[in-house]
């Protein structure tokens, strides 16, 4: 493409993201549409990228042409980046496109054997086995429950059949550390999950996994699960 031609598509392009992303996140006219990109998460590993950007942008509008020439010429990839803004705005990340849906979970029912859950984290190397009933998440099962019951309980009682009934006390999510798992609706935003794990950070708890129901409530179906891996994996 001729550079003059790049040059003006990189300028409208750069326009139409100023315009939607005031329009989309309510900015005043006054409001620097670079500077809330990059102190947003959604965008903040593009920070680089985009004051290269705000930069090219305000040397070919601010300054005149030198015998026809602009100053400087913006790149295919500048345009490219400024898609990729374009359509985060337009088609934001939730929490649907990135969880681990139920049915590719292993999870069990009150009703089910404690030993096969055990097997099944053995073999798998899962940290934790969601519990359920009728598709809404009652309890939690993991490493540091079984601790936690051979502690109080003895090592003996996982040698039976006994099931996840018979250790309701220690399964219920009524019980488990609410800083340890939080839950949000299908529909929530990358950008506001990733806030979750950030306070998590920042109040040095630990959040190890997040729930999705429809509208992020416990007494929900469970439709899938995030962790902090679904949100590294995030391009």
């Amino acid at each position: 493409m001729p550079a003059i031609q790049l040059t003006e598509e990189f300028l409208d392009k750069y326009k139409q993201m100023e315009v939607l992303v005031r329009s989309e996140y309510n900015l005043g006219n006054n409001d620097s549409v670079m500077n809330f990109l990059i102190s947003n998460n959604e965008f903040k590993a593009l920070e680089n990228e985009l004051d290269l950007c705000r930069d090219t942008r305000n040397l070919l509008s601010h300054n005149p042409k030198i015998n026809g020439e602009y100053a400087v010429y913006p790149s295919e990839e500048m345009i490219k980046l400024l898609d990729k803004v374009i359509q985060k705005v337009t088609q934001p990340i939730k929490a649907s496109n990135i969880m681990v849906k139920k049915s590719e979970l292993c999870f069990m029912g009150m009703e089910d054997k404690v030993s096969d859950a055990m097997a099944a984290m053995k073999e798998h190397s899962y940290k934790y086995i969601p519990i359920l009933a009728d598709g809404v998440l009652v309890g939690m099962f993991s490493a540091k429950t079984v601790l936690e019951i051979m502690v109080n309980e003895g090592a003996d009682i996982f040698k039976g059949d006994i099931t996840f009934e018979g250790i309701k006390n220690y399964i219920s999510i009524e019980n488990v550390s609410s800083k340890t798992f939080a839950f949000v609706g299908n529909s929530t935003l990358l950008s506001e999950i990733k806030e979750i794990f950030k306070d998590d950070v920042d109040n040095k708890e630990r959040i190890n996994i997040i729930f999705v129901t429809q509208h992020g409530k416990k007494e929900e179906k469970l439709l899938g699960i995030i962790t902090a891996w679904e949100i590294a994996a995030v391009k």
